[in-house]
């Protein structure tokens, strides 16, 4: 499948009209980058089944508010201090 599109890609390139050319091999030149860029690529099965655990959780509303939980993190060290 991925040789039916490479070849359905380039005869639209062919019939480009040249001054179009440069415009395509900077956008190739940008794909390129973004795709090395990409840190989620670089991470294995496990990590990457973190992320979604977490997405998971957000949809399901398993969240906190950032001021409650440093309300309760201040009151734990306030706890710890005596």
């Amino acid at each position: 499948m991925e040789t039916i599109e490479y070849q359905k890609i380039s005869e639209k390139i062919k019939q480009l009209p040249d001054f179009l050319l440069h415009e395509i091999s900077d956008y190739i030149d940008f794909l390129l980058y973004k795709n090395e860029k990409d840190w989620y690529t670089s991470l294995n099965d496990e990590q990457k089944a973190i992320i979604e655990q977490g997405r998971n959780d957000i949809r399901q509303g398993k969240t906190h508010r950032h001021q409650d939980v440093i309300s309760e993190m201040d009151a734990y060290i306030k706890s710890k201090e005596k």
